[in-house]
């Protein structure tokens, strides 16, 4: 029998080939495929708490029990993948063990969807001064035992988000970072009257003790530091899974909101199951689900973060990059879609409208005017008339998910420029924002098939497209600043035990642009300075000139109603560093280069926008270098805007810092 053969194939070539005969041995055994999903989960409900100072919640272990029928009856997740801890099972030593021995378990491959799910009461308090950082508070979820004494007379304390957080970063870095936390819990204030007035609508938050500076410090000692090698434009090593790129957080409310339970369940996780179930997982990414929850009451307006939300629900795939779904309605005989300018959605843009999202249900093609995405020359060379003739095919191609590319002649403006060179087809850009610094043709290049070639040319559209993308008007231009830092090591610590940096107060942003040094050891990160009364909404992208990446710097928490602004009226807010803990930026040069032009642009809105379309990985994958809501008058249209600054590496330049 080949020694290949398994499964079903090896039932089928048994079946087929072994002769009837009789056997008074022991029967053979036959492999069967196990199809059940590989996905594992810890489910934590807790409605009984055992100190008599903390108050019992009714839809906790409820809101578990739903999470966990969910995953078996619908997902088909065998029980043994699922492990809960209800009430008294839930002790602060219980939770913890159960996340430590998730990166210890065999069965959990590299990728494999982990959920973790918590509903109960959450805390929130300022910091033990020890931990160097007093400008954000701690967070907490609470387990069964807090408020009592272990036997050791010790005070048992709620597990602080700098706990969790280390844990998580353990499970990231050996089980991969395909992990999903759903909290069912506040953190904001403590319980207040409307829980004396309106029992059977009960927020979830305690009003907790200080912990001592020790807490948990045997577990953050075993944390280390995480790695990853990339060049280009890319986040410092130590980084890439910490914080909200180790999982993807949904929570049951912002951070100055309460988390309710109504008539025996949690009003999200209930609505969260009910949407689920009605959608199907395998379809929606984290951010799609929020959108189609329905309003909840009480002011309670969940929240996604973390930079994998737009991948498909317990999934490490991302959707289609080739294809953006925006809500559409249709009112007042006229079709709706909420996507608009800040999109980059002007005159040229083509749209097929679907039932669903799965797209199996077409309705039809709408229309704008034509314009291209992206004018492309190609060099006459008899080399060159096959790919010629193939790229005019593929332009031709009703596919949607295509930008549209117009073939023209050399004077006629085009944006890129195919040329044939030593056996292979090479890159050049007319880009005057590019060949100013003596950017002309991209260090990387293909063999000479349309396989190859076209992929390129799709991402160079679809880079040209939001590279493009302005506000006319330039309304923030003069009330936003961005400023650029060259940051370093504080000595501090932020609640995740990750480093905090600081910059060194020499903004590099001079003129509009930024130059730096080849200098890979240094860290780059950025402050924005809000000088207008908006409340907004910022996002950071890098585009990289060599390969078309665009990266994410950082996009706000994502929410259907309502979202925590990160960037108030007449504030600042830091991008990379500070008591946020976020990360610092690595630009390095492409081997074999001494000049580098990319783009940081930030996009600026009051209202959340969906762009998590906009990241791509670069076009060559054997590359291994990296460089406010108003009263429905007459509504107000949301302002937006952006900002873009060259960023030039030269070898040899050194920054007026050092």
């Amino acid at each position: 029998m080949p020694d290949d053969l398994s499964g079903a194939l090896h039932l089928l070539w048994t079946l087929s080939h072994e002769p009837a005969t009789t056997n008074d041995g022991p029967p053979k055994s036959i492999p069967v495929i196990d199809s059940s999903p590989k996905l594992f989960a810890l489910i934590i409900g807790i409605d009984e708490y055992k100190s008599l100072w903390v108050r019992d919640l009714r839809g906790a272990v409820a809101d578990a029990k739903d999470v966990e029928n969910y995953l078996k009856d619908d997902l088909k997740v065998h029980a043994d993948q699922i492990r809960t801890l209800h009430n008294k099972e839930a002790t602060r030593a219980a939770i913890i063990k159960a996340l430590q021995d998730l990166p210890k378990d065999p069965r959990i491959q590299p990728d494999d969807p982990i959920l973790i799910f918590f509903a109960g009461h959450g805390g929130e308090k300022n910091p033990p001064k020890e931990w160097g950082f007093q400008d954000n508070k701690i967070q907490y979820i609470l387990p069964h035992d807090i408020k009592t004494q272990d036997e050791a007379n010790n005070a048992i304390h709620g597990i602080p988000d700098r706990t969790l957080g280390t844990l998580l970063n353990e499970l990231a870095k050996s089980k991969g970072d395909n992990i999903s936390v759903i909290f069912d819990c506040c953190h904001s204030g403590s319980g207040t009257r409307t829980d004396e007035v309106e029992p059977e609508r009960l927020a979830r938050v305690v009003e907790i003790e200080d912990v001592p500076p020790e807490l948990d410090m045997h577990i953050w000692n075993d944390e280390e530091r995480c790695k990853d090698e990339t060049r280009g434009a890319f986040l410092a090593p130590g980084f890439v899974r910490c914080g909200l790129r180790s999982h993807v957080l949904i929570a049951a409310c912002g951070a100055e909101e309460k988390a309710r339970e109504h008539c025996g369940r949690g009003i999200f996780t209930e609505a969260l199951v009910k949407t689920l179930r009605s959608v199907g997982a395998d379809k929606v990414t984290y951010q799609d689900v929020l959108k189609r929850i329905p309003a909840l009451p009480s002011d309670q307006n969940p929240q996604c973060e973390g930079v994998n939300r737009d991948r498909i629900l317990f999934n490490a795939k991302a959707p289609n990059s080739g294809r953006f779904f925006y809500t559409v309605s249709f009112d007042g005989g006229e079709f709706v879609m909420e996507a608009g300018t800040a999109h980059g959605l002007t005159d040229g843009a083509e749209f097929t409208i679907y039932k669903e999202q799965d797209m199996s249900s077409r309705l039809g093609v709408f229309a704008t005017k034509k314009k291209e995405d992206l004018r492309l020359y190609v060099v006459p060379n008899d080399n060159l008339n096959g790919v010629f003739q193939a790229l005019a095919q593929h332009m031709s191609s009703p596919d949607s998910s295509h930008r549209r590319i117009l073939l023209v002649e050399l004077d006629k403006d085009p944006h890129i420029m195919i040329d044939f060179k030593e056996g292979k087809i090479v890159f050049n850009t007319f880009n005057p924002l590019l060949t100013k610094y003596g950017f002309t043709r991209m260090p990387y290049s293909v063999d000479n098939n349309i396989d190859d070639i076209y992929p390129v040319i799709q991402a160079a559209a679809h880079f040209r497209w939001y590279l493009d993308v302005k506000n006319p008007s330039h309304i923030l231009q003069n009330k936003v600043k961005v400023h650029f830092y060259q940051v370093h090591e504080s000595g501090r610590t932020d609640d995740d035990f990750n480093t905090i940096y600081e910059d060194d107060g020499n903004d590099l942003h001079v003129d509009g642009e930024v130059y730096i040094g080849e200098d890979p050891s240094k860290f780059y990160a950025f402050k924005i300075f809000n000088e207008s009364s908006l409340s907004l909404y910022p996002y950071l992208f890098y585009f990289n000139n060599n390969d078309f990446e665009i990266l994410s710097f950082y996009q706000p928490p994502f929410g259907r109603y309502k979202v925590d602004v990160p960037l108030k009226p007449y504030s600042s807010f830091t991008i990379g560093y500070g008591s946020g803990g976020s990360i610092p930026v690595i630009f390095e040069l492409p081997p074999g280069k001494d000049l580098d032009v990319g783009f940081l642009k930030l996009f600026l809105t009051t209202k959340i926008i969906n762009y998590s379309e906009i990241p791509q990985g670069s076009a060559f994958p054997n590359n291994s270098s990296r460089a406010a809501q108003w009263a429905p008058v007459k509504p107000q249209a949301e302002i937006w805007d952006t900002i873009m600054i060259p960023v030039i590496q030269k070898r040899g330049h050194v920054n007026d810092s050092v």
